[in-house]
């Protein structure tokens, strides 16, 4: 299928497609690239090679391995070591290759494999290595990062008993990889926020909730005294427990404020950081465990581990774990703050939401509505294109009601009855056109009118002329609350009702008209 010149320029250009998968033909030449292409290319030939059959890739590279340089080694290594995690011969492989191998590079490389490739025969391969004590300076570097990925109390004691002298970046990689290696002896301990204890003193927080939100959050939030401080974030102060926050069904996140001085970022972090032990002790079940982002984006890996290093060293009892992190700690390097942000708790707020469509309501956005909507005795509510039926459930949260869901969709009214089910709700869901559906008088249209690929045609179109029909069907004094995402059309064809409010609220990439119609008595 692919033609390979000399220089396997088609098969290259093949495998820089992330759709190439290799057929066995392929795997000599693709091998024979691996080792000899341009350093750029070097990991689209990996990762075509990773998408091969296991075992056929193995054996090829293995060939291959017999008769390249050590530079072509080193590359054909690092394919099998992507291999070796499907893959036991492959593993063994590597393993003889840093035991064995008369080529440097190809050791280093065996070395590097492991620490990602992980287990228990890694970690002894590893340790192995390390304790022949005649390491170039490069390969200490190396295993001593991979003893930190694989981790287990003897790779730590090695590590711990490193003496870098002026050896820099190795006293660098060892710092890392105690880090790593620390964090995964606990990790397999319980560890969660304890939502129902109240902080030592009052703390401040920063709630935050999808943009133009933000005073529906305050309102659910009003007895702790919240205000709007910014567009998508409400500010309180609390003395109660963590849990208080979390009722308001309008919250996506919220975190405990810690300011941090002036300063270089990472020892001006690590010291704030420490100084909450106390606080995160006291709200932390298990061991507290806590990963770094910043407010502003960005990896920023060079701060991110010289905060770990310095939290480790201050405070033991704090865990750098990004993977399995108790708190998200976001840095906010112009506010010069810190929010610590719960992470591993249960959040009951949407348990009903156990099945999922696409272009589905977030439940924040869904609990907005119904929120805007509010409740009346003896409603009939309809949602014209009910999704997952979000906003059904939530309107049914504030009071009973009749509700009625409508969609085109099959698999949405599926979801929709599995999510009301979970809410212990009945609900009458048919698959009916919303501009011909002949609701009965309901007093409640609510709905978030889908632009993905659940509508067809025009989209826009569509939805001013379900607008037009809610105008005609909707009860006397009835409401219609919803979001437009094209509200200067949809205006013109809700004759006869009177707008009430409306809101510019972020999507997630757009804006779109939160709006509540009144229709007159």
């Amino acid at each position: 299928m692919y033609r390979h010149d000399v220089a396997g320029r088609d098969l290259l250009e093949a495998a820089r497609a992330p759709s190439f998968t290799p057929a066995r033909r392929d795997l000599p030449a693709l091998v024979t690239l691996c080792a000899t292409c341009g350093d750029d290319d070097v990991p689209y030939v990996q990762a075509a090679l990773s998408r091969a059959d296991v075992t056929i890739v193995r054996d090829t590279i293995v060939a291959g391995l017999s008769v390249t340089d050590d530079a072509g080694a080193a590359r054909l290594v690092a394919a099998l070591g992507a291999a070796a995690k499907r893959d036991e011969g492959a593993r063994a492989r590597v393993i003889e290759i840093l035991a064995a191998d008369p080529r440097p590079r190809a050791r280093r490389a065996a070395a590097i494999a492991l620490g990602k490739i992980g287990g228990e025969l890694a970690r002894d391969a590893l340790i192995a290595y390390w304790d022949r004590g005649d390491l170039p300076p490069d390969h200490r570097r190396a295993v001593a990062e991979a003893l930190g990925k694989v981790g287990g109390d003897a790779a730590i004691a090695r590590l711990r008993d490193v003496a870098a002298g002026s050896d820099a970046e190795l006293g660098r990689k060892r710092d890392r990889a105690l880090i790593m290696a620390e964090r995964s002896a606990v990790r397999d301990a319980a560890s969660e926020v304890a939502m129902d204890a109240a902080p030592i003193d009052p703390v401040e927080l920063i709630a935050r909730c999808r943009g133009g939100l933000e005073e529906l959050l305050a309102s659910e939030l009003r007895e702790l005294g919240a205000a709007v401080i910014a567009r998508g974030a409400v500010g309180l102060r609390l003395s109660q427990p963590l849990a208080r926050v979390w009722r308001a069904r309008t919250l996506l996140t919220a975190g405990i404020v810690i300011p941090f001085g002036s300063g270089e970022p990472a020892r001006a972090i690590a010291s704030a950081l420490s100084s909450s032990s106390d606080l995160l002790a006291h709200l932390t079940r298990g061991p507290i465990r806590w990963r770094l982002d910043f407010a502003s984006g960005g990896h920023k890996r060079a701060i991110v581990w010289e905060t770990a290093k310095l939290v480790a060293a201050a405070r033991p009892s704090l865990i750098n774990d990004p993977t399995a992190t108790t708190w998200d700690v976001i840095a906010d390097l112009d506010a010069r703050r810190l929010e610590l942000r719960p992470r591993r708790f249960t959040d009951t707020r949407f348990a009903w939401r156990v099945r999922d469509v696409p272009a589905a309501s977030h439940p924040t956005i869904a609990a907005a509505l119904a929120r805007v909507a509010g409740a009346r005795d003896r409603e009939v509510v309809w949602d014209p294109f009910v999704g997952s039926g979000a906003e059904l459930v939530e309107r049914a949260q504030l009071g009973p009601c009749t509700l009625i869901g409508t969609d085109l969709d099959p698999k949405a009214l599926e979801a929709a009855r599995a999510n009301l089910s979970a809410a212990q709700l009945e609900a009458r869901l048919e698959l009916a056109d919303a501009r011909t559906f002949a609701a009965p008088r309901p007093t409640l249209v609510i709905t978030n009118p889908p632009l993905g690929r659940r509508l067809r045609g025009d989209a826009p179109a569509l939805v001013e002329e379900v607008a037009a029909h809610v105008a005609r069907v909707l009860a006397p004094g009835g409401r219609l609350v919803w979001i437009s995402p094209v509200p200067k059309r949809t205006e013109r064809a809700l004759r006869g009702l009177r707008l009430a409010s409306r809101i510019s609220v972020d999507l997630g990439g757009f804006d779109g008209a939160l709006e509540r119609w009144d229709k007159p008595a």
